[in-house]
């Protein structure tokens, strides 16, 4: 048990270090400045900060804000909880639950220190279709969810047993 508490939180300090240190570049060099063209016609740096949920959604929704902060705390007490009830085996369900906890905490952090999330990548089409801004903690939760759907009622993983070398003795 040891181990994939330690595998856990290993992956969710690492994913929360990368999100909130691409949110400190992204403040420090892209705010109130151009954007970076990654990709022209389809990606891009640029900073955005999010009130609301995923899609800016509940925005403007006086105490926004604290509900969502509420709904991050209660998600990542679920989760643990998901984690302590998965069998031992299932090593792609712990990475997952690390991913969406870093992703989560990532996100939460911003709204309790700043208010609001910072985003800034954006996918585009040339600039006609623009999929809402994102940052490194949702693609965190989002990789994370996919995983998780996929080991979701799986049986555990069978750990790799070595072969034995010794043959029957013909008599």
């Amino acid at each position: 048990m040891k181990k994939r508490i330690i595998l856990i939180v290993i992956i969710t300090l690492v994913g929360l270090a990368l999100d909130q240190a691409s949110k400190y570049w992204a403040r420090d060099t892209l705010m109130g400045k151009p954007k970076i063209v990654l990709i022209d016609g389809y990606l891009d740096f640029e900073y955005h900060e999010n009130p609301g949920s995923a899609f800016g959604l509940l925005g403007s929704v006086p105490g926004a804000r604290f509900i969502l902060i509420g709904i991050g705390i209660i998600a990542l007490f679920f989760m643990w909880r998901l984690v302590r009830d998965v069998p031992r085996q299932q090593r792609t369900a712990d990475i997952a639950y690390a991913l969406i906890a870093g992703g989560a905490i990532g996100n939460v952090l911003d709204r309790i220190l700043i208010g609001r999330v910072v985003d800034f990548v954006v996918m585009h089409f040339h600039r006609k279709y623009i999929w809402p801004a994102y940052n490194v903690a949702d693609v965190a939760l989002v990789i994370g969810v996919i995983m998780m759907m996929l080991v979701i009622g799986r049986k555990p993983e069978e750990p790799i047993r070595k072969k034995s070398r010794r043959r029957k003795k013909k008599r």
